[in-house]
């Protein structure tokens, strides 16, 4: 055996034994890991206890405000037809949520449309482009100089469902029906005909995709922050609401705030999985109708937590 490999050999003997006699035969000294793990789980338990009473504390205030909602909103959309977009990650129960506070503010349902998964795979873009430069209604146009998918999803949708500027169609029950029978067929989202009308304004309800590390988001965020960026174009104003992570720097809510354009014309609500957000989605409406954008919130890059 060579001196090198008994060196070593003796410097793995003392740190083994180091270790031994730090976790075996002394574990109740001062800084032994007893006391280490006895902090350490004592700090956890601290850290439990003081999220779940800010949990429940959360929960109590938001059935408050979910009971006051009604009486908050009361006839501030009162015979606004207002179409709900809900991505494929939106949570089921918060789409169902927003669509009652929309009733309660005097909203017209002017129809629920589910993108599906295969909205926001990339491989499947080109086929999405190609749809929406087919499916166009008559004298619809598509931009120029904005070609993401995305985008032209978005224009799609915006003249096929939105009010002209006399308050009518804009687009004929028989293009409409084109536009989102194509984009059905082609898997792209799920809606009900018969509940489809031209609609005042739009809130695309988004879920919690932070679009990974980075501002420049993920393909799926970057799809449906464009997707609202173009609907807000071509309709009376649209109101992205999601939830806190969304509002991240790569987030579909994140990417609409760091762009000074977009966030001047997309209103954006981070805590629309909340009574309270919900409420603001309703307010943000009335103000897009209004000409006006804004962003609310509790996240970092929120302008307000409401509408004032």
């Amino acid at each position: 055996m060579s001196a090198g490999k008994v060196v070593a050999g003796g410097a793995v003997g003392v740190a083994l034994g180091t270790l031994l006699g730090f976790f075996v035969l002394a574990p109740n000294i001062d800084g032994g890991p007893d006391r280490v793990v006895g902090d350490s789980r004592d700090e956890l338990a601290a850290a439990t206890s003081e999220r779940d009473t800010a949990s429940a504390e959360n929960d109590a205030a938001d059935g408050i405000i979910a009971a006051a909602a009604p009486d908050l909103v009361r006839e501030a959309l009162k015979d606004r037809p207002v179409l709900v977009v809900s991505t494929a990650d939106a949570d089921a129960v918060t789409v169902e949520a927003t669509r009652t506070v929309l009733d309660a503010a005097g909203a017209v349902n002017a129809g629920d449309l589910r993108l599906t998964e295969a909205f926001t795979d990339q491989d499947k873009g080109d086929e999405l482009k190609t749809i929406a430069a087919n499916s166009l209604p008559a004298k619809a146009k598509l931009s120029e100089d904005r070609r993401d998918p995305g985008y032209h999803a978005g224009e799609l949708l915006g003249q096929a469902l939105g009010e002209g500027r006399d308050g009518g169609a804009a687009a004929s029950d028989s293009d409409r029906g084109l536009a989102l029978g194509a984009l059905e067929k082609g898997g792209f989202l799920t809606y009900d005909p018969d509940s489809v009308r031209p609609a005042a304004a739009v809130v695309v309800v988004t879920g919690d995709d932070d679009g990974g590390d980075g501002d420049r988001g993920s393909y799926a965020t970057r799809m449906v922050a464009d997707m609202a960026t173009a609907l807000d174009a071509t309709t009376g104003g649209v109101v992205l609401s999601g939830g806190r992570d969304a509002a991240d720097a790569g987030g579909a809510l994140g990417l609409v705030r760091g762009d000074k354009a977009a966030t001047a014309a997309v209103s954006t609500v981070d805590n629309g999985d909340r009574a309270a957000g919900r409420v603001t989605v309703v307010r943000a409406l009335v103000e897009q109708l209004a000409g006006k954008a804004g962003s609310y919130g509790t996240a970092p890059n929120a302008a307000a937590a409401t509408v004032k």
